[in-house]
């Protein structure tokens, strides 16, 4: 992902992993909200995928303003991710599914990743108040969605 002049910026892979990351969230949380029944979690999942995929589209443009070009990155679980998503399986089991997952995954956190490069004065301030943006939001997101699971897994019980 160079510019022509061949050089590239330390926070670009970071930037690319977002937008893919987003992408990515952005469809799977709307095929959940497409099969779930539950009218809280159908509205949260609607809200939050509609959020992810306005990410995505936004750290694609500043990749874009930035003067490289975005490569989506490769997320080997996605597609089973998707399948779960768009499956008839319970809500509960999907949400202990999708905490399952998350409990796996390993090496740092992309929150911790722009956390990072958001104290990185070396970053731009555009990208960095757009990351301090997307922090809070995704902050926000999490909260939502967190209150809502917590809702399903305690009625399950």
């Amino acid at each position: 992902m160079a510019t022509d002049s061949g050089t590239e910026l330390h926070y670009m892979e970071l930037l690319s992993d977002i937008a893919s990351g987003e992408k990515r969230a952005g469809i799977h949380l709307a095929a959940w909200a497409g099969k779930t029944r539950n009218p809280k979690l159908k509205s949260c999942l609607s809200l939050v995928a509609d959020r992810e995929t306005s990410h995505y589209h936004i750290f694609k443009r500043r990749i874009s303003e930035l003067g490289y070009s975005w490569k989506e990155n490769n997320a080997p679980d996605f597609e089973e991710r998707l399948r779960v998503s768009s499956s008839d399986m319970p809500d509960v089991e999907k949400i202990r599914w999708g905490k399952a997952q998350q409990a796996q995954r390993q090496g740092p956190a992309i929150r911790e990743r722009y956390e990072a490069a958001i104290a990185d004065e070396s970053v731009d301030p555009l990208t960095r108040s757009l990351l301090r943006w997307f922090a809070d939001v995704e902050a926000d997101s999490g909260s939502l969605l967190r209150l809502v699971y917590d809702g399903i897994e305690t009625e399950a019980e």
